[in-house]
């Protein structure tokens, strides 16, 4: 049998509560499965109690893994390149696969040294063209992306979304065959539609009643991710349909956590509409428990969370941010609704109430995204460039 293949993920930095963290964990998993190994090469790694689970499946997942607290990626240290150098030696590391544009100038550095070749993952938080966000954050520093990338290109992306590939390609002028999108993959056999039964356990853990309609938005307690807009949302349909019994459920943690608590928390009535349940390592049971999954983001890469809960049969309304044209068909696999738009957002959550018209839908979103997001389809993609970029048989890689 033909010895593993190894790859060295680089990475500036770690946030074991964030979606790259979790493609990262999925991807790895993925690749052992495919018979190659992954040494992870990062910068400093941040967790707390709720992501430290998170942490240790990365730490367990890996061959190895070498951490930088000093990580410079545009100013390298010599001991830090001959520190890498000795990685790649120690475990015959076939190529890099950096995870973030930062990471590409240091790649070009340790080429110089090891001859081997980069493919990048660029993990750049994309929103439509129409928000003022990308006129006022993104689009000054387009021009210095193209020079970056016109020196320090890597030999392939990967876009594991259509907005990112149109960013690439329109945007930034990388040549359109050096980048290959690969949607992001998850485990179809993990996240599916719940039994009945399961689905009323679930429920019965976080305390809901089946009368209950029940929004859940995953992810960083971060203004970006929108969370004051799904409040005023909740909020509004509160005012409007008393008689709805509508509770918001928020999994995730982050930095803006007591903020956003203060902002939800106003009322007698808000203690009774919105749940924090922290940091969760098994999402499933959140997405089980849900009736609708909200995503009001400002800024996506993808929103892996989307996919995800469509695979368990629940319907998202999200934003038009990157991952929105591979995910939502309007009005069968969900809703797009505008940013920061608290009455279009109650509305399409209006229009879900109906449970026989919701079922329906989650029926279709759970097959659409169940044969589009599997992560064998991504691991093979993956596989495939890897073994394009350092000269090696496919086949022969996969039969490893």
């Amino acid at each position: 049998m033909e010895k593993q293949k190894t790859v060295g993920f680089l990475l500036k930095r770690v946030d074991c509560n964030d979606g790259v963290a979790s493609h990262c964990k999925t991807l790895i998993r993925g690749l052992r499965a495919a018979g190659w190994r992954v040494v992870l090469i990062t910068g400093l790694v941040n967790y707390d109690a709720g992501s430290e689970d998170s942490f240790q499946a990365l730490k367990d997942l890996s061959e190895d893994w070498i951490v930088f607290e000093d990580m410079k990626p545009f100013l390298p240290t010599w001991a830090s390149i001959r520190r890498i150098e000795e990685i790649v030696n120690k475990y015959e590391i076939s190529l890099f696969h950096a995870h973030g544009y930062s990471m590409l100038l240091l790649a070009r550095i340790l080429k110089i040294f090891t001859g081997l070749e980069c493919v990048a993952t660029f993990h750049l938080l994309i929103e439509d063209e129409n928000s003022t966000w990308i006129k006022s954050v993104l689009r000054p520093k387009i021009r210095k992306y193209q020079i970056y990338l016109r020196v320090f290109a890597p030999k392939a992306f990967i876009a594991y979304s259509s907005e990112i590939e149109r960013f690439l390609i329109q945007d930034l002028g990388f040549p359109k065959n050096k980048v290959r999108k690969i949607l992001a993959g998850m485990d179809t056999n993990y996240f599916r539609l719940p039994s009945s039964e399961e689905r009323q356990k679930a429920r019965e853990k976080f305390g809901f009643e089946e009368k209950e309609l029940v929004c859940t938005l995953v992810g960083r307690l971060n203004w970006i991710k929108g969370h004051d807009v799904l409040i005023d949302a909740v909020r509004q349909i509160r005012k409007e349909f008393p008689e709805m019994v509508l509770k918001c459920l928020f999994a995730g943690s982050g930095d803006r956590e007591q903020e956003i608590k203060e902002y939800a928390f106003v009322s007698e009535d808000d203690s009774h509409s919105f749940i924090f349940a922290g940091y969760l390592n098994d999402m499933r049971e959140v997405y089980w428990t849900s009736d609708i999954f909200v995503l009001p983001s400002r800024l996506e890469g993808f929103a892996f969370v989307v996919a995800e809960a469509m695979c368990c049969g629940t319907v998202p309304i999200r934003t038009p941010a990157a991952g929105a044209l591979d995910q939502i068909e309007e009005g069968k696999t969900g809703y797009i609704v505008p940013f920061d738009d608290a009455e279009a957002l109650s509305k399409a959550i209006q229009k879900l109430a109906n449970k026989d018209f919701r079922l329906q839908m989650g029926q279709q979103c759970a097959e659409y995204a169940s044969s589009v997001f599997d992560r064998e389809l991504m691991i093979e993609k993956t596989v495939e460039l890897y073994c394009e970029c350092c000269g090696m048989e496919t086949t022969e890689s996969l039969k490893a």
